[in-house]
Order: structure tokens, then C-alpha cells, then sequence
């Protein structure tokens, strides 16, 4: 084979990985969309919009937070699965529509693990069972006890069917023997904490971020949450695990991509989010949310993703939980 021939081999193999690097390079030049699956004032909406904005300052872009909701966040996940591979569109993810929803719907419009590609695990956190100071139980023991003194007579309210909000108290049911009790679904954690606050349901989980202002200033009560422990900034408050051993269910939120995303675009975002998750300034934020920073690598958040999935098949095949 002549010389000539093998730099031109040389040329056309590195061409990609050149023009690769210099899309990388040059990235963002335009505005980003970043897609929240669930309405605002809820966990992944802070959180979402927060990153976002830092993100924002560092690529010297407009970085801007859509909120496609709906089904439970499949229809914003299912969006991002199907938008261009370009890095314009992102998704800041909860995990529910990740590793939960595979496991409630029997044909879903998207393969999370086939269609999206993982960037980083920003932070996690548990929920918070929180209750109308008007209801009677001030912890998860003598929540059964209720329950089970009166069958069928005490609601919940959930951001919708097949959450992690519903499946927490799923678990709750299912652990204290199968307590039988009335599940309210709402259009987002915003509707249903209303109807807490008014006293028309008496109980809701909500990611700890929007739980630590309603509960220290009395609006509601804490129950307790749903981690392994006891969280930091909510010292008083009992984990479930507490009354129900081995009870735990904590939520991540963090970015991916449509599959195909370039490699060096993925790192790019990656590097980034790190940077700001790293910042004393961020970690100081997210230890008084209650929230613990992850921000690992890509290889890491996919690994993730694929041991969340087989765990929460166990939940909801426990749950006998099914949206269709």
C-alpha cells in the first residue's frame, strides 16, 4: 500500500474524532434546553433550574428550563430520548421516570437505558412524609396504628400514580402488613401539597428540598424520611427504617442525553456540572437542602441506573403497582 494511501486512510479515520473535538470545542454555541419532567417547586425543578443557571454562567449561554410534564414524566423523558443528539437538548432527570416507570407501564415510548445516555448524578436525597398539623399521628408508628384502627378511612395524597411519592407509601402499606388505605393522585407535588395545606388530605411525601420550609415553619409536621438515617437537616425528624427495618428510598436527579450524544460534548457537560456541584458554595446549598452530592462519571451514573432498575422491579412487584 503507497504512501499516499495510508495518510489518506490516516485522514478519513481521524476525521470524526477531529470534527468531534471541535464540536466539543465550540460547545455551547447556541442556546441549551434543559427538559424537567415535573412541575415546578417540586426537587427536580430547583434543582434542575439551579444547574441550569450555573451552567449558564460558565458557557456564557442562555441555558433554559422547559417543564414537559405528564404521565407520570414520561412524556418530558420520552421528548429528550427522541430530540437530536447534539447536546442542545437535556434532560435533567428524577429517577422515577429512569428506574421506576419501566417497571409500572407495560410499553413505554422510550428505552432509558437504549435511548438516553447518562452525564452525571448531580445529588440525592430522601423524601419527607409530612402530614396537616391537624392530623392526629406524629410518626410513622402511630400512623399504622391509625390505619389500622380505621381500614380504609385514611387518604394520602401523591404528585401522581406510580411516583416515588405513591410507591413510598406503597412500601409503607406493604411492610405494616398490607394497611388498607386511600391514594389520592394529583397533577404534580404543587396540587397536592395545596390540598395538605387545606386539610382536604391529610398526608403527602415531598422531596426533602420543598419539605425542610414547610415543616420548620409549622405548616405541616414531619412524619419522617425515607433514607437509611436520620438526614442532617432534619435532625429530629425519625427515618421510616426506624419502624420498618430496611425500609429506604432516596431520589437522584441528574443530567443525560439523547443516545448518540457526542462523546466529548457528554464529557464536556459532565466536567462542567461537577465543577459547580464541587463549589463550597454548592455543597453548603445542597447540605441545608438535606441533599448529598454525587457527581460521578458517566460509567458510574449508568451502572447506577442498571442496579436502581433491578431494585425497584422488586418494589413494584411487591406494590402490585401497574399504570396500564
Amino acid at each position: 500500500m503507497s504512501l499516499r494511501i495510508l495518510l489518506a486512510l490516516a485522514v478519513s479515520l481521524a476525521a470524526p474524532l477531529i470534527g468531534n473535538a471541535a464540536l466539543a470545542q465550540g460547545y455551547p454555541s447556541k442556546p441549551v434546553r434543559v427538559v424537567v419532567t415535573f412541575p415546578p417547586g417540586g426537587t427536580p425543578d430547583i434543582y434542575g433550574r439551579i444547574m441550569s443557571v450555573e451552567l449558564g454562567k460558565l458557557w456564557n449561554q442562555s441555558v433554559v428550563v422547559e417543564n414537559r410534564t405528564g404521565a407520570g414524566g414520561t412524556i418530558g423523558t420520552d421528548y429528550v430520548a427522541k430530540a437530536a443528539p447534539d447536546g442542545y437538548t437535556l434532560l435533567f432527570a428524577a429517577d422515577a421516570t429512569i428506574t421506576i416507570a419501566p417497571h409500572l407501564y407495560s410499553k413505554l415510548p422510550y428505552d432509558p437505558v437504549r435511548d438516553l445516555a447518562p452525564i452525571v448524578n448531580v445529588a440525592a436525597g430522601p423524601f419527607v412524609l409530612m402530614a396537616n398539623p391537624a392530623f392526629g399521628p406524629n410518626d410513622v408508628k402511630e400512623l399504622i396504628a391509625l390505619v389500622r384502627a380505621q381500614p380504609g378511612r385514611i387518604s394520602y395524597a401523591s404528585s401522581g400514580a406510580g411516583g416515588q411519592q405513591h410507591l413510598a407509601m406503597e412500601s409503607i402499606r406493604t411492610l405494616a402488613g398490607n394497611m388498607d388505605m386511600i391514594h389520592v393522585p394529583y397533577k404534580g407535588f404543587g396540587q397536592g401539597i395545596a390540598d395538605v395545606l387545606a386539610n382536604q388530605v391529610p398526608l403527602i411525601f415531598g422531596g426533602i428540598t420543598a419539605s425542610i420550609q414547610l415543616t420548620q415553619s409549622g405548616k405541616l409536621k414531619a412524619l419522617g424520611v425515607t433514607g437509611p438515617k436520620r438526614a442532617k437537616a432534619l435532625p429530629e425528624v425519625p427515618s421510616i427504617a426506624e419502624t420498618l427495618p430496611g425500609f429506604d428510598i432516596t431520589a437522584w436527579y441528574g443530567f443525560m442525553a439523547p443516545a448518540g450524544t457526542p462523546r466529548e460534548i457528554v464529557k464536556k457537560i459532565h466536567d462542567d456540572a461537577v465543577a459547580v456541584v464541587r463549589r463550597p458554595d454548592f455543597l453548603e446549598r445542597l447540605d441545608r437542602d438535606g441533599i448529598e452530592p454525587v457527581a460521578n462519571t458517566p460509567e458510574e451514573f449508568a451502572a447506577e441506573i442498571k442496579s436502581d432498575l433491578a431494585r425497584w422491579a422488586k418494589i413494584v412487584k411487591a406494590a402490585g403497582a401497574k399504570l396500564d
